[in-house]
């Protein structure tokens, strides 16, 4: 059984900060309901585990996902991902296609996915319009996830930011304080040359007139 699946969701975050992240296996696939993210594979793809429930079933697939393109100039990436329910009901594999484009300050991410279902899966999965309103409620709370880690992250650099600049300031004030204390001999010295130079010259003024 194949379909096409269409989804989208929209961020607030900028179409480079959703990219960088939606890019980013590590970070993205943990953001994604009901899927944990496995090893790496030396051929770059990633080992990972996804649960679903499709009517009155529940099926936990395990197999591997990865890109196989992606066109940072264009915002457009390009997922294979296959698994089999570990209980032998069927599998799953797929090509999914993700653009990004810009409009009002925001990213709206498009999702398409051309999907086969095999086993089981496709029996309780012959509901295409079942299957999107799931997929579209899973993006959605990608959509979400994503866009909170996105806050976080920002946050976190707005943090880093005024430690730094605390760290700066302190050190300016420190280099200040140093150099005020660094010239402070100079000026005592100067001021003792200048007294003692007056006094030399008062002494021979009275010795001269006595003489």
């Amino acid at each position: 059984m194949s379909l096409i699946i269409k989804t989208s969701f929209t961020s607030d975050g900028s179409i480079e900060t959703v990219w960088n992240l939606i890019t980013d296996i590590e970070k993205s696939a943990p953001c994604f309901p009901g899927a944990v993210l496995g090893e790496k594979l030396p051929d770059g793809f990633y080992k990972g585990a996804f649960n679903v429930k499709l009517g009155p079933m529940t099926f936990n697939f395990a197999g591997k996902f990865g890109f196989i393109e992606l066109q940072a100039e264009n915002h457009f990436a390009k997922i294979s991902a296959s698994g089999t329910d570990v209980k032998g009901r069927g599998g799953a594999q797929g090509l999914i296609e993700v653009a990004l484009t810009e409009k009002d300050n925001k990213t709206e991410v498009q999702i398409t996915s051309d999907v086969t279902l095999s086993g089981s899966v496709a029996q309780y999965g012959r509901g295409v319009g079942m299957i999107q309103a799931i997929s579209q409620q899973l993006i959605n709370e990608f959509g979400k996830n994503l866009s909170s880690m996105i806050v976080a992250t920002q946050e976190d650099t707005k943090s880093d930011s005024v430690v730094e600049e605390a760290a700066v300031t302190t050190e300016s004030k420190e280099s200040m304080s140093q150099a005020s204390e660094s010239r402070k001999p100079e000026n005592s010295i100067k001021v003792s040359q200048l007294l003692w130079g007056a006094f030399v010259s008062w002494f021979k003024r009275i010795f001269v007139n006595k003489s």
